[in-house]
């Protein structure tokens, strides 16, 4: 018989493409949304999702990621579209009031459903400060030509001569792990690797290949300012909470850099480990904090609606 916290597998079919949810806990808990970040999936929070007592967590493969389908080849990854994915999938379980957990890229996204919905109770990001990929306000022509030239590069090539030498398949799952962890993050543990690999790996006659739509190595033609994004980051209303990691994305003055456009009511905590240290080693601490957030918050949505 299956735990309450054991992983169940769903697919969605959202206006003709199909996105793979895992969720963990029973549905009538504290709903929360999470969302992973760049090349990762749902996997992300599998060890996690588990420890979190009496909350229903959904975790979508973002389009283009783990085992969802892509994008047509006319169309992009941008990050309003990801969060457009992110409401449809809530109405689609009928989650009127939900809590968001997003790491990484996946705070990017929260930052724009803040703005598209009113319906977030509170909002919890694991080493992210909103989007992660920006441009300054004179370099978005530049770097317009710059992304469709590699887009048109990618095409002609089918693959060939970019990134790695035969970077899309793999005799074996070691050789797959190598290539996430650098690509990701350089102090990804094997296991924390392996992890988010077997998610996005599809097995072949000879070898493996990845599932996720290799044009998510490209740069999005037309990505949000850096103004754009600390916007939306001071626009956020719902309770924030910040949880970086010591030796993660915010070192090194790039906390510093956002800090300013943070809202009022945001909080910020400070966690051993770097930018994946919910994956490696989530401690009691973090899922305590978690935990209190998540308590303190729940039923708040409505008090918030009645009165604005």
């Amino acid at each position: 018989m299956r735990s309450p916290c054991s992983p169940k597998d769903h697919l969605l079919d959202l206006n003709g493409i199909e996105i793979a949810v895992r969720t963990w806990g029973p549905e009538d808990g504290i709903p929360v949304l999470a969302l992973h970040g760049w090349l990762d999936n749902a996997a992300s929070f599998e060890r996690l999702a588990p420890l979190l007592d009496g909350c229903f967590v959904v975790a979508p493969d973002l389009v283009g990621h783990g085992r969802s389908d892509h994008r047509r080849h006319d169309s992009g990854y941008y990050l309003w579209e990801h969060a457009e994915d992110m409401l449809a999938v809530t109405d689609s379980l009928g989650l009127a009031q939900f809590h968001v957990l997003a790491h990484g890229m996946g705070s990017g996204i929260a930052s724009l459903l803040a703005a598209m919905t009113s319906s977030i109770a509170s909002m919890i990001f694991i080493d992210g400060m909103g989007a992660p990929f920006t441009v300054s306000e004179g370099s978005r022509v530049e770097h317009l030509a710059r992304a469709y030239r590699l887009k048109r590069m990618l095409q002609r090539s089918q693959l060939q001569r970019f990134g790695e030498p035969d970077a899309s398949r793999f005799d074996n799952l070691e050789t797959a792990m190598q290539q996430r962890r650098r690509r990701l993050d350089g102090e990804l543990s094997e296991e924390a690797a392996r992890v988010l690999a077997q998610r996005d790996l599809l097995q072949l006659a000879d070898g493996y290949c990845w599932r996720h739509d290799p044009r998510l190595v490209l740069p999005e033609p037309m990505p949000l300012t850096e103004r754009e994004a600390c916007d939306l980051l001071r626009e956020i209303r719902c309770p924030l909470y910040l949880m970086l990691g010591r030796q993660g994305a915010f070192t090194a003055g790039a906390f510093e850099r956002r800090e300013a456009s943070l809202p009022a009511n945001a909080r910020v905590s400070w966690h051993p480990g770097g930018h994946h240290f919910h994956l490696e080693a989530p401690d009691r601490a973090l899922v305590d904090q978690i935990l209190r957030v998540l308590a303190r918050h729940e039923g708040g949505l409505l008090q918030r609606l009645v009165n604005e």
